[in-house]
């Protein structure tokens, strides 16, 4: 999933810092808190790889309704560390003629990349965008034995930066308790979210591909991908009777210096973690004959630091402020040999209690709170024509102070709108003859907002920019090798 800033510029913030010092910045940074952890700049990315393909020996139909959506055996063997029918665990006689081509085929390497082209209603100095976002390489698949990755680098065109991109790696091992099989799993990753096999969860919600270059709203909660790469994590979870999922992970933040190393600029005034911040999951899902239902909740507390200053030397201010995350979600699925069906829904509160920015008058609340409702729902006609469309909205307490500057033009949050999806997947059922491991998606979304940072649709308002002038055509095409 690429990476770019956050969507509110904390430019401003920074030349401050480096004119009047410490001291005077501290008000404005902790002002900026609030809209760094409301930023989300960056759609999900594929998880139909070629190499879990070329491991299982199955078409890409048989994990996902169409990508990335997974089906009931492409959550399994999520759940079970991308290790199903791996070899690399002493079962071939590397030796032979036969387990040495078996080795080979199963090199857990694959590509990705998507040229797209952008169109924004009106308002920007361009509205017309065409450009390939991002190449992306994967190690995806078993390592050895019970331990899998997904890890993606990525180089993203328009930010011209090369990162770490999405990572999970997990260990698992089988057992039966009083004759119930339960699935024991470690896991570590990057990206609260992105361990889920559900797509009602931020890292893997629809849309599942959008564009860089679109303006995107400046308020959302911090689970909805805010520290996605930032971050580091050790957690543990249970699949009980392919039934019931529950986990615990630990979040920490990345310090200046290795997030220069994974590619990040520790200096772009996005907050850190102060300490562990800890993350739960449950769901319970229950299959029948070609049906599939799924409830849970999912949730994260953390302590959050303001930072300035730039590169290596940005600073982490003592005042912390504590935020609640707190989501429910829910997905229904019909996968028949023709039809399938998706139905997905989830709701997020967030309550944000403003210590720094209060005190510093930063903040006209010294609590807010936020929410997120999405709901999305996707039809898929032979594993080939994808069909969905989607609701979002974001809405949560007016504060002139906190949300001010950028896009708010009256301190209120909200944005809301509608999104639409149409897509092409020609090789779901197998590849070409020449590379049958090559998946593709082409397809065009349009995302309408009704609401966009508090400025209402086809309303002119100065200095901001009406709802409508957001307006988005996206054109894309989506390759995995």
């Amino acid at each position: 999933m690429p990476k770019g800033l956050p969507c509110v510029s904390f430019a401003m913030e920074f030349n401050l810092f480096n004119k009047i010092g410490v001291a005077k910045s501290i008000p404005l940074a902790l002002g900026a808190v609030a809209l760094a952890i409301a930023a989300i700049a960056q759609p999900p990315t594929a998880s139909a790889l070629p190499s879990f393909a070329r491991q299982t020996g199955q078409p890409c139909a048989t994990c996902h309704t169409a990508f990335p959506e997974l089906t009931p055996y492409g959550r399994e063997f999520k759940l079970r560390g991308y290790t199903a029918g791996g070899t690399r665990c002493g079962d071939v006689d590397r030796f032979t003629e036969e387990g040495a081509a078996e080795e080979e085929m199963q090199i857990p390497i694959a590509g990705m990349t998507t040229p797209s082209f952008t169109h924004v209603q009106k308002g920007l100095p361009d509205n017309n965008n065409s450009v390939v976002q991002q190449t992306s390489v994967f190690l995806g698949g078993q390592i050895y034995c019970n331990l899998g990755a997904f890890i993606q680098g990525t180089y993203d065109r328009p930010s011209q930066s090369v990162f770490l991109d999405n990572a999970d790696i997990r260990y698992t091992n089988s057992t039966k308790v009083s004759g119930i099989d339960v699935l024991l799993g470690l896991t570590s990753n990057n990206n609260p979210t992105v361990q889920d096999v559900w797509n009602s969860t931020p890292a893997w919600s629809f849309p599942y591909l959008s564009s860089e270059f679109a303006p995107s709203p400046g308020a959302s909660t911090m689970i909805e991908g805010t520290f996605a790469g930032r971050v580091g994590s050790a957690g543990a979870y249970v699949w009980i009777d392919n039934m019931i999922y529950a986990e615990i992970t630990a979040y920490g933040s990345f310090d200046p210096g290795i997030l220069t190393t994974l590619g990040y600029d520790p200096g772009d005034g996005t907050p850190r973690f102060a300490g562990a911040a800890p993350y739960w999951r449950l769901g319970v899902e229950k299959t029948w004959d070609k049906n599939s239902l799924m409830v849970g909740t999912f949730g994260m507390l953390a302590n959050i630091q303001p930072t300035a200053g730039a590169g290596s030397s940005a600073l982490a201010f003592p005042v912390t402020d504590p935020f609640t995350d707190v989501g429910v979600d829910t997905e229904y699925q019909y996968i028949g040999d023709v039809h399938a069906l998706t139905l997905r829904a989830s709701y997020i509160w967030e309550r944000q209690k403003l210590n720094g920015e209060f005190g510093a008058m930063a903040s006209s609340n010294q609590i807010d709170e936020l929410s997120s409702f999405k709901a999305s729902a996707s039809y898929i006609y032979d594993h080939t024509i994808s069909v969905t469309g989607g609701y979002f909205n974001t809405s949560g307490t007016s504060d002139v102070l906190l949300y001010m500057g950028a896009g708010f033009t009256t301190g209120s949050p909200n944005s809301n709108g509608w999104t639409a999806d149409l897509a092409y997947l020609p090789f779901s059922k197998g590849g070409p003859k020449i590379w049958p491991w090559l998946n593709g998606r082409i397809g065009i979304t349009y995302t309408h907002y009704d609401k966009f940072d508090g400025s209402v649709s086809n309303v002119d308002q100065t200095p901001g920019r009406s709802a409508g002038n957001n307006d988005t055509t996206f054109i894309y095409t989506w390759w995995a090798f």
